[in-house]
């Protein structure tokens, strides 16, 4: 797994600029690397607006820079810490590459619907729910009516005799694994 570091803007707009630094790291993470992003650590617990506190958390970034396989300049904007961190890298001979907002949005994009399983009380294995999964991942859509055609489908398949499992489209949210009883795990 690739450590990389993820630079991105976090002065100005902070609360905007801290959530694509989250969807930034989750893309990295989805690429199969392992990212870092120093600017949603330190200012934890420096204060970015104090000049020797942005400065050290900086430094200390930089210095952590230097144990990563690439950088990743992620976003449409380059500010002046990002532009240390990019003649840092170039000066270690670490790899840089540019991720557009675009690229990270793109990735991030939630499909709002998937179907439901329920199954009955009538069960032997007693009543749960789950959401259906193709390769250990939720099924999901675009739209209500999408759902409802594979819910559709996947009850006709049932047929008369089995009716201890229906399937239900439902807008997309996540359930906690409390609710699978007796490892319950419906698949495609």
């Amino acid at each position: 797994m690739k450590l990389v570091y993820i630079c991105s803007p976090y002065a100005g707009s902070i609360e905007e600029n801290v959530r694509f630094a989250k969807a930034a790291c989750r893309y990295a993470m989805k690429q199969g690397c392992a990212p870092i992003a120093p600017h949603l650590l330190y200012p934890q617990f420096l204060n970015d607006a104090v000049p020797m506190e942005r400065e050290a958390g900086i430094r200390m970034g930089l210095r952590v820079l230097a144990s990563c396989e690439e950088l990743w300049v992620c976003g449409n904007h380059t500010s002046e810490g990002m532009e240390k961190e990019i003649a840092e890298a170039k000066r270690l001979g670490i790899p840089v590459r540019r991720i557009s907002a675009e690229q990270i949005q793109k990735k991030q994009a939630i499909r709002q619907y998937g179907i439901l399983a329920r199954r009955s009380a009538l069960s032997v294995c007693g009543s749960a729910e789950a959401w259906v999964k193709q390769d250990g991942e939720p099924v999901t859509f675009d739209t209500y009516e999408e759902a409802a055609t594979e819910a559709g489908r996947l009850n006709e398949g049932i047929g008369p005799v089995n009716r201890t499992v229906e399937y239900f489209p439902q807008k997309r949210s996540p359930l906690p694994e409390e609710t699978l009883v007796f490892g319950m795990s419906m698949r495609l």
